[in-house]
């Protein structure tokens, strides 16, 4: 099969397409025919090799987060799926990732992708759609709480927006002032985060932009709450006056089951800014890293 291999850690440069033996399931786990990968911010990170001393890779390595396609073959013990199932899929960052033709994943990372949803829709939900949830769920919002969001534009803004519009919460958009209007017609209200602010309106807030990190929690009052999944830049805390949960993202397969019907049904949607092939996963990378207002995603 085909793969988008990292030879070494570097610039895009270092990505090759070869042919690797085709991998198989173990118990507990899928073979699924990758139609669609996502390319996130994280990939970046992780083939420049700034994640190296957490997250060593035996190169080369195949990156790749976000997939969707179809079931290829079941492991021993799997009855949740049948072969031709179509699924969404969040591989792990361990060198056998979804820059490929075929992958391997534990079922328990991997949701059925509705009918209504093409596989490039499907693989651009996956770590964006988790996160955004679980950023919301980590604070327990209830309906008719406000909750400013920062970054609210980015993949896992929008889909955090959107879970708490679906729960009846009341999302403002923390944005540049060049997009209150496109981060007002997104969350119903929108604000400039680049501005400073002396007023604490809010309980709840999303920190998903870390240069603006301090001004968000300014608008924090004195006893609220932060779900930050960006580093809190040191000083920015004002003497921890609210309570800051940094998260990661975390592989759950009923919550990714939720992204899926979520999107389904209207609820989530995440923009694809442009489409490529699996033999230009450099071009791709290069696509996010210049800014991409939008998921970039690799066609199989």
């Amino acid at each position: 099969m085909k793969a988008a291999l990292l030879r070494s850690y570097g610039d895009v440069d270092q990505f090759v397409i070869e042919n690797v033996p085709m991998p198989k399931p173990k118990a507990g786990e899928v073979l699924i025919k990758i139609r669609a990968s996502a390319v996130n911010p994280f990939d970046l990170i992780v083939r420049q090799g700034f994640m190296a001393q957490f997250i060593p890779l035996e190169l080369p390595a195949v990156l790749g987060g976000d997939a969707a396609g179809t079931i290829a073959e079941l492991g021993d013990g799997v009855t949740e799926f049948a072969v031709g199932d179509r699924v969404i899929a969040d591989f792990p960052a361990n060198g056998r990732g979804a820059h490929a033709e075929y992958g391997v994943v534990p079922a328990t990372s991997v949701a059925k992708l509705p009918a209504n949803l093409s596989f490039e829709q499907g693989a651009s939900l996956v770590k964006a759609g988790l996160t955004g949830r679980q950023t919301v769920d980590a604070l327990e919002v209830k309906a008719g709480d406000r909750v400013l969001i920062s970054g609210a534009l980015g993949s896992v803004g929008r889909a955090a927006i959107q879970h708490l519009q679906e729960i009846g919460a009341k999302p403002v958009a923390g944005v540049r002032p060049e997009r209150l209007e496109e981060g007002g017609a997104l969350a119903g209200e929108a604000l400039d985060i680049t501005a400073s602010s002396s007023v604490a309106s809010f309980d709840y807030a999303i920190s998903a932009a870390a240069p603006v990190a301090g001004n968000l929690i300014a608008r924090v009052r004195d006893g609220g709450q932060i779900a930050s999944i960006v580093p809190v830049p040191e000083g920015s805390k004002f003497g921890n006056r609210v309570t800051i949960r940094e998260l990661y993202h975390r592989t759950d397969a009923g919550t990714l089951a939720a992204v899926a019907d979520a999107a389904s049904r209207g609820l989530l949607f995440i923009p694809i800014a442009a489409t490529y092939t699996l033999d230009q996963t450099g071009a791709a990378q290069s696509a996010v890293a210049a800014g991409a207002r939008g998921k970039i995603v690799l066609k199989h």
